[in-house]
């Protein structure tokens, strides 16, 4: 049980507050944004406790974060019967950024205004194309930040680096929408594979969808500092994570809403700024040749069972 996690981690009861009431209150702030004030009302302790053991619950789901959020050890090589994956059976993940409201210093709010006029943090995440479960997730950066900007500095961090090959290719249509729209095909196999990797990509958005619906007080900015709130994106990430583990499966019900969210999106008018998303990512010939060779492949087998050829 998550109880027994964080006893593990150190988590213990102490003459103001029992380790039950500490996570209790620890899940009805991330949970329900309920305020530490009106908690004070509810279990009868001073405001100093509360947020006492507010951090020392946010600090000890933290340290969950190398059980709960890694990359696999090896990739599974069971892609035959997945059309989406099939094609990139060594992957392993699915990459994108998702923007989270804050609560900024007015000082600071011109960094943290994205493209959309909202203040918030763009979080880099990354994952597992089944069990939709994060693989790695990068917070903090002001919502100002390209995705490309993020992306780079996951690239060339010291500790636990992230490493990645170019992926789709540029001046090239790409998201989901182009096609579904007006019944457009292919008509080369740079779009064709721009086609599947967006396709495998919907994974990671499903990801996002899942948690902003699961902690839905993500979709309103927080009333912690700047550098708590940055902390508490990482929590929710490990606590999805946990949940994917112990459920025997996906919640359906609730990823049926997020599906449905994402259809509508994109039959929704399409305005993106380019210079806004992960378009290139600087690799080496090996990969570059690698993905030519591959999309070459899987054009000439689309054109034989479209019978094109």
């Amino acid at each position: 049980m998550f109880r027994e996690l964080l006893r593990e981690k150190g988590l213990q009861d102490n003459s103001n507050v029992t380790v039950e009431e500490s996570i209790a209150m620890f899940l009805l702030v991330i949970g329900h944004g309920v305020k530490r004030r009106v908690l004070g009302g509810i279990y009868i302790r001073s405001l100093e406790t509360i947020s006492r053991r507010f951090h020392e619950v946010l600090r000890l789901v933290l340290s969950l974060s190398k059980d709960f959020i890694r990359l696999p050890n090896q990739v599974e090589n069971v892609y035959e019967n997945d059309h989406k994956w099939r094609w990139f059976k060594d992957c392993l993940g699915a990459l994108d950024g998702t923007h989270v409201e804050m609560t900024i210093p007015l000082k600071d709010q011109g960094r943290y205004r994205n493209r959309k006029q909202q203040i918030t943090t763009n979080v880099l995440g990354v994952c597992d194309r089944r069990s939709l479960k994060f693989l790695y997730v990068l917070p903090g950066w002001e919502g100002s930040s390209l995705d490309s900007k993020v992306l780079r500095s996951a690239l060339v961090r010291e500790k636990d680096p992230f490493l990645v090959p170019t992926a789709p290719y540029r001046s090239t249509s790409y998201h989901l929408n182009k096609w579904s729209s007006h019944g457009n095909r292919p008509s080369n196999y740079n779009e064709l594979f721009n086609l599947r990797h967006s396709l495998a990509r919907n994974s990671v958005e499903r990801t996002f969808g899942l948690l902003k619906k699961r902690w839905a007080v993500l979709l309103q900015p927080s009333f912690f500092g700047t550098n708590t709130q940055v902390l508490i994106i990482n929590a929710y990430c490990v606590l999805h994570n946990y949940i994917c583990e112990i459920a025997s499966e996906l919640d359906y019900p609730l990823l049926h809403e997020v599906d449905c969210d994402l259809a509508q999106q994109s039959n929704e008018v399409f305005d993106v700024d380019y210079e806004d998303v992960i378009i290139n990512v600087q690799g080496g010939s090996q990969w570059t040749n690698f993905r030519d060779d591959m999309t070459k492949e899987m054009y000439s087998q689309y054109q034989v069972r479209s019978g094109r050829t």
